[in-house]
C-alpha cells in the first residue's frame, strides 16, 4: 500500500480549525474506489472529443473523493449508469477518438482519475508508448497524501499534471467541499511532490471565493511548496450550469466571478 502522509492538524495556515469538521477525502477515495474499480478496471460513463487544449480525447470516469458544491459533474456520478473498462479498452476508445479527430492529446475527466491508480498507470503507459500526451487533471489530494504516486508518475515521458486548487484557504476549502479543513494541505503537498520528482505540472486556482488577502496567502503557500509554480498559474472560474447555480444558492454562496455555459 502507498504511504499516506496526513497533514499535521497542529500546523499553521488554518489547519485543525476548531469547530470545523468534515470527511477525510483520502478515506472517501478508498470507499469510492471499491465501488468504481475492480482490479485494474475502472468505471466510465462516456468517451468524447473535447475542445480543450486545442482538441483532446476524453474519458469521463465515475467517482470522486471531493464533494465540491460547484462541481459540474456532480462528483462523477450524475445519476448515470456506467460500465467497467480495462485500461486497454479505455485506451482503444481514446485512441479511436484521437485518430478520427487528428488529436495528439488524451485525458480523463468527470471524476477523479487518481482513484484506481493501477488503471490510471496502465492507461498512461499506453498513451506514453504511442507518443500521445496524457494530461492528468486532478484535485491532487491523493498525490499529496501518497508521495509514492508522484514517484510512479515520474516514469512517464508524455505526461503533464494539472492540479486544480479548490480554495484559497482551509476555511474556504471546507465550505466549498465539505471536507476537513486540514485536507486543504494535500493539494499544496501534491505540487511539492510532483516538483520533487520532476513531473511536468502546473496549478489551476478556482477563483471567486475569498478576498484578495486569501489569494495572496495561497500564492505564498504555493511558492513555498513549489518555487516557480506561480509563474504559470491558471485562473479557473466555475461554469454556472443550472444545477451548480441551484446548489450555490441553496448554500448561500455566490462567486465574485463565473462563466455561463457555452
Amino acid at each position: 500500500m502507498p504511504e499516506d502522509r496526513r497533514p499535521d492538524r497542529r500546523g499553521g495556515g488554518g489547519e485543525g480549525l476548531p469547530g470545523l469538521k468534515g470527511y477525510d477525502p483520502v478515506e472517501l477515495a478508498d470507499r469510492v474506489e471499491a465501488r468504481v474499480c475492480r482490479d485494474s478496471e475502472r468505471m466510465y460513463y462516456r468517451f468524447r472529443a473535447a475542445r480543450f487544449y486545442g482538441g483532446i480525447a476524453t474519458g469521463d470516469v465515475m467517482g470522486c473523493n471531493l464533494r465540491c458544491i460547484f462541481c459540474w459533474s456532480m462528483h462523477g456520478w450524475a445519476g448515470r449508469t456506467g460500465r467497467m473498462y480495462t485500461a486497454w479498452e479505455a485506451w482503444e476508445k481514446l485512441r479511436g477518438i484521437a485518430r478520427s479527430r487528428g488529436y495528439r492529446r488524451v485525458r480523463l475527466s468527470g471524476g477523479e482519475p487518481t482513484i484506481g491508480f493501477r488503471h490510471l498507470e496502465e492507461l498512461i503507459g499506453y498513451a506514453d508508448s504511442e507518443g500521445y500526451l496524457f494530461i492528468l487533471e486532478t484535485n491532487g489530494i491523493l498525490i499529496g497524501a501518497r508521495r509514492e504516486y508522484a514517484r510512479r508518475l515520474s516514469a512517464y515521458n508524455n505526461l503533464h499534471v494539472r492540479v486544480s486548487i479548490k480554495a484559497c484557504s482551509p476555511e474556504w476549502f471546507h465550505r466549498l467541499t465539505g471536507a476537513r479543513p486540514e485536507a486543504w494541505r494535500y493539494q499544496i503537498e501534491a505540487l511539492k511532490n510532483l516538483a520533487d520528482y520532476g513531473v511536468s505540472h502546473h496549478a489551476a486556482i478556482i477563483l471567486g471565493f475569498g478576498d484578495k488577502q486569501c489569494y495572496r496567502s495561497l500564492v505564498e503557500a504555493l511558492e513555498e511548496a513549489d518555487p516557480g509554480v506561480t509563474a504559470h498559474l491558471e485562473p479557473e472560474v466555475i461554469v454556472m450550469y443550472p444545477s451548480v447555480e441551484r446548489r450555490l444558492r441553496a448554500a448561500g454562496l455566490w462567486p465574485t466571478t463565473y462563466a455561463r455555459p457555452p
